[in-house]
């Protein structure tokens, strides 16, 4: 809630906020128009929202206590290390990437990466549950085009052709990877996994509970079979198709023919 006594200190934080969005948008925009400058703009802007940041802790005095202003610099801390470990995770993968790397990208000294992580596989965990927690929202993950009245083909084309370029979505790959080449070690990875397919299950169920009702047809209120074969369909076309368009071309993938088939699914 804002803080009326504070309206600068309230000011300077939300403007880093501002600043730290407007870092990722402009670096993603960068990266596909002028990559050699991509990066000195997402790590200019980085600075920018930091230092905002900093000034906006200074300012807040004696509307914060101390500690207060010490855990809102933390968790800025932990949050600007895996947006940048996101990053290179996906550049690079589990294996070629390094610690050295991911601090190099968040602007913090490696120090700072251990004082959050212990280790470079406890980051590479830590992004994996923050990005996939977005599938296990009460709410369900969404498929842009996709609703209960039916699919949209043409705008789930297209989010499935930007999805191509899209950074999160060789990470995705690179969680199932690791996954699969440590098995020993991917007891969580695969929790996280399995959470987030069953809010995937569950959102595909709700949209056959609304079709029912739309169409005045009983329906099973729980999940089927036949919700979870659909789910699994989904989740293979999603993260195969937009990456085959991309590595064999239109002659043998295309992203429409994903939505097509999702639409099938979803039928």
């Amino acid at each position: 809630m804002p803080d009326d006594r504070d309206p600068l200190g309230a000011a300077s934080r939300a403007l880093a906020d501002a600043a730290a969005q407007l870092s990722r948008a402009l670096g993603a925009q960068a990266r596909n128009a002028v990559p050699e400058v991509s990066e000195a703009i997402a790590h200019g802007l980085r600075e920018a929202a930091r230092g905002i940041a900093d000034a906006s802790e200074s300012l807040a005095g004696s509307s914060d206590d101390t500690e207060q202003r010490r855990r809102r610099k933390v968790d800025r801390t932990r949050a600007d290390l895996l947006d940048a470990a996101a990053r290179v995770f996906a550049a690079r993968g589990f294996e070629g990437a390094s610690v050295d790397d991911v601090a190099a990208e968040a602007g913090y000294t490696k120090g700072a990466v251990y004082s959050h992580f212990g280790s470079k596989r406890e980051l590479f965990l830590a992004v994996a549950r923050d990005r996939l927690a977005d599938a296990q929202e009460p709410s369900g993950p969404v498929l842009p085009g996709v609703g209960a009245d039916g699919v949209d083909v043409a705008a789930l084309t297209d989010a499935l052709t930007r999805s191509a370029d899209d950074p999160r979505l060789l990470l995705a790959v690179e969680f199932l990877a690791y996954a699969l080449r440590h098995p020993g070690e991917s007891a969580e990875l695969a929790a996280v996994y399995a959470r987030a397919f069953e809010a995937l299950v569950e959102h595909v169920a709700g949209l056959r509970r609304a079709r029912d009702a739309r169409d005045g047809r009983a329906s099973d209120p729980g999940t089927t079979q036949d919700d979870r074969d659909a789910a699994l369909g989904v989740v293979a076309v999603v993260n195969f198709a937009p990456l085959g368009a991309r590595l064999l071309g239109d002659e043998h993938i295309t992203t429409a023919s994903g939505a097509r088939l999702i639409a099938r699914l979803l039928a």
